[in-house]
């Protein structure tokens, strides 16, 4: 290699890296500018063509997403992470058995991969694949425990989801005595209890959920807090002010309609017409923005 080509190596590189820098920043645009000047530069430079389609994956443009990330795989077969964020991507549009493709071929080349058994986790758990939802978490937290902010909370409410009360209930309190300030698990406590028990019997832990949850309801999950709150007022049959939290959570974060259609707490309301119309809009909405 000779010193003019090295430079101009060194140039295309230092223009990725601050495409990676926006990227950071959240700067979106700009990274999109700077990774396709790279690539421009260096057609087949798999690297920028997959951060690029990272980014375009950030702005919800995901056929732009699929296109860079495929180009970069068949430029570079073996690009385990290309292939896992590609995965991503096709969750996010909720083509789930291409998701699924992808993390199995990304595992396979990379087994202990913490990020790509949570996301596989979230696709079998929107597939109702329950029971794998949970093996792939308990994967993903052996490997890396804090991939998840509240993980244990989530635990106990697939277990749940599974049918599987009894160990949901176990599993939540012995997780509560470990890690009092978990403000999620006692949710995952009160929907366990009262669908196993019924309601009169959970009202304590419903009580004790609702207070944790109001505690950090004005955070960056606020959507799936108030998804919670109103999932709390569903277990007690209180149908309206339930119908309205979700509202709220579908204002504040639109993929809040995931929750329900999975969480046992809405299991009743789930035939409401509100709550029917909430989700066709929402999902129209989402697929639109697909």
């Amino acid at each position: 290699m000779n010193i003019k080509t090295e430079q101009s190596l060194n140039s295309i590189r230092a223009l990725a890296k601050q495409g990676a820098s926006y990227y950071q920043e959240k700067q979106y645009e700009k990274a999109l500018i700077t990774f396709s000047e790279a690539i421009e530069l260096k057609p087949n430079y798999a690297w920028a063509i997959a951060h690029r389609g990272e980014t375009y994956t950030q702005m919800k443009r995901y056929y732009e997403a699929l296109a860079d990330f495929s180009r970069a795989i068949e430029l570079q077969p073996d690009y385990t992470w290309a292939i896992a964020h590609r995965g991503q991507t096709y969750s996010l549009m909720k083509c789930y058995s291409e998701a699924l493709a992808d993390f199995n071929r990304a595992i396979e080349l990379k087994p202990d991969y913490a990020w790509v058994y949570a996301c596989r986790c979230q696709s079998y758990e929107h597939i109702e694949r329950y029971e794998e939802a949970v093996a792939d978490l308990d994967r993903a937290v052996a490997l890396e425990e804090n991939i998840f902010r509240y993980w244990r909370g989530d635990r106990a409410l697939l277990l749940s989801m599974c049918g599987r009360y009894a160990e949901a209930i176990e599993y939540g309190e012995r997780a509560l005595r470990e890690n009092p300030n978990d403000q999620l698990i006692p949710y995952s406590l009160a929907v366990a209890k009262a669908c196993w028990q019924g309601r009169s019997s959970a009202q304590a832990e419903i009580d004790k959920a609702r207070v944790a949850l109001e505690s950090i309801v004005n955070t960056d999950t606020e959507g799936d807090i108030l998804c919670r709150l109103g999932g709390l007022e569903a277990l007690e049959g209180k149908t309206n002010r339930a119908l309205h939290y979700l509202q709220e959570a579908i204002l504040v974060r639109q993929s809040s309609i995931e929750t329900p259609h999975h969480d046992p707490a809405w299991i009743d309301l789930r035939t409401h017409p509100t709550f029917q119309l909430l989700m066709s809009e929402n999902t129209e909405v989402l697929s639109k923005s697909s």
